[in-house]
């Protein structure tokens, strides 16, 4: 454990298409798994890709109430995008989660298992 500790990076956040590609990425320094990793991603997306996005994270449930409290909340919302969990995760949430969450239950996702 010593010997990580001289590195500044202790991991990286990384923003793939539906198709596999890596658009972004955001190196999270010293700091672990934070929400202004996954923020400033939505803010790249909705800056250079803009409307009707949908994005697909495994605690896209909780992080959408993030987003939405943010002050990417607004621009968020006028544009139409949507957060969803993985199909993966999203079978492990309860039931309310995934009628609201799961991209089965979300129009225009396809069937996308992210």
């Amino acid at each position: 454990k010593k010997m990580w500790a001289i590195f500044d990076e202790t991991g990286i956040f990384i923003t793939a298409c539906r198709h596999g590609s890596m658009l972004w990425y955001a190196n999270m320094i010293k700091s672990g798994e934070l929400v202004k990793y996954p923020l400033a991603i939505v803010a790249k997306i909705l800056d250079v890709i803009g409307e009707r996005t949908l994005g697909a994270y495994d605690i896209g449930c909780r992080f959408a109430s993030t987003v939405h409290a943010s002050s990417l909340g607004p621009a968020f919302m006028e544009k139409q995008s949507c957060l969803c969990v993985d199909a993966f995760h999203g079978y492990a949430h309860n039931y309310v989660c995934q009628t609201q969450h799961h991209p089965l239950g979300i129009e225009g996702a396809g069937l996308e298992d992210f």
